[in-house]
């Protein structure tokens, strides 16, 4: 069934052009069509659903480059004051914690509200790392299960790691490979320090043999680089590329946090990517947004922090500020729009053109090609999103998902929640 958003004015994410325009959304071809170039015709008009989007805007939905929906719901455990945070108690006394519970139904849950979240956020494409070490079988197809069912489109893989053991990780490494032949996915590993030489090269095999990348965490804290160095004598980065898992165009380093400048060499000399997380680590006192990673393959991601992708962009930009690497509201915006290109290069379906959001504009400043940038920078909320359109149906409508019955799954997430608290 076809779309037809009305009298709104469509924004070109690309070019920032602005076209007042009725747009003919096409749920099967995945093409926009507009009445500013060509009137629609009878026959592509009829049975469609009509949208009045008089004074609203309208443009390409958002795209996450790295999040990880089993821990959707880990705000719920203890805050530290910033003497108490580190990275170990974060890991031990959130992290682990939660993973220790998890189950099919508290990763359904978990998952669910972050694809609740995302799409109220506007995202309709989420790049994802499980991580569970207690519940493997099944689990990237729970967490898909979720997602599909509110109606944005996921990338997901499953962190390998030896913490408990060659045995548990070579389980996660057949779960991800047997979602694999299904389902568009990527590999996944932990971290360096948390891959054994034989995870790693069992990892690349795999990823060779597919024509498919990794994902994994590089050194979101500098833990990382100590045991990397003390067991494998080698800085993350050099060891990843020397192992050829930065060799794919679909590989995702995240954080990447504490690098020194010759693994920034390193990282400009391959086709992998960096999705930096810059509002979940200033949440958790980790690391501010190093803006040289403007420089390479980069994009944003929320990892479980419940952000809009808008709101990264703006942590982005603001860190930047007053720093010697500042950089302007156009390059933040830039990196939030390359989880797209990432995206169109490895010929990953589900972020086609027919993925958009409506949203109001309640200041008094007319929006145009000149300052919409500085808007998002400064202005923009979720809340100003009337409605999410995922490859072509309406997933969010008036702050609603539509798909499912949200207070039901609100409910259902609630009681797993008090399994965490």
């Amino acid at each position: 069934m076809s779309l037809i958003l009305k009298n709104g004015t469509y924004i070109d994410i690309n070019t920032l052009a602005f076209t007042s325009t009725d747009i003919l959304v096409d749920e099967t071809s995945g093409q926009l069509k507009f009445s500013a170039d060509n009137p629609f015709t009878d026959a592509q008009i009829s049975g469609a659903v009509t949208e009045d989007c008089s004074g609203k805007y309208i443009m390409h939905s958002f795209a996450d480059g790295y999040q990880r929906p089993c821990l959707s719901m880990a705000f719920a455990h203890k805050e530290f004051d910033q003497h108490q945070l580190t990275y170990f108690r974060y890991l031990t006394q959130i992290l682990w914690k939660v993973d220790d519970l998890m189950d099919e139904d508290l990763l359904y849950a978990s998952a669910l509200y972050a694809a609740i979240t995302s799409a109220k956020n506007g995202t309709t494409f989420a790049v994802c790392r499980n991580e569970s070490t207690k519940y493997i079988d099944g689990a990237l197809n729970t967490i898909k299960k979720a997602f599909d069912e509110v109606g944005v489109t996921t990338l997901l893989s499953f962190a390998a790691s030896q913490s408990n053991g060659f045995g548990a990780a070579s389980k996660i490494i057949e779960a991800n490979m047997n979602y694999m032949v299904d389902n568009q996915a990527l590999m996944g590993i932990a971290a360096s320090y948390l891959a054994t030489n034989e995870i790693l090269e069992e990892v690349v095999r795999l990823c060779r043999k597919n024509n498919r990348g990794v994902l994994i965490n590089v050194a979101e804290d500098n833990l990382d680089q100590a045991n990397t160095m003390r067991d494998y004598k080698r800085r993350v980065v050099s060891r990843l590329y020397e192992s050829g898992l930065m060799d794919f165009s679909s590989s995702i380093l995240t954080n990447a946090n504490y690098l020194d400048e010759h693994e920034l060499d390193l990282i400009n000399d391959k086709p992998a990517w960096v999705a930096q997380n810059p509002y979940g680590n200033f949440q958790r006192g980790i690391m501010p947004f190093n803006s040289k990673w403007t420089e390479y393959n980069f994009m944003l991601g929320t990892d479980f922090s419940g952000a809009s992708i808008p709101q990264c962009m703006r942590t982005a930009y603001y860190q930047s500020l007053g720093t010697e690497n500042y950089k302007s509201s156009q390059q933040a915006f830039n990196s939030m729009n390359a989880v797209h290109n990432y995206i169109k290069i490895n010929n990953f379906a589900g972020d086609g053109d027919n993925n958009l959001i409506v949203f109001s504009n309640p200041t008094p400043m007319t929006l145009d090609k000149s300052n919409f940038i500085k808007h998002l920078a400064y202005n923009f909320s979720n809340r100003d999103i009337n409605m999410v359109i995922s490859d072509g149906k309406i997933i969010v409508k008036d702050g609603t998902i539509t798909l499912i019955d949200e207070k039901d799954a609100l409910k259902l997430c609630t009681e797993q929640l008090k399994r965490i608290t």
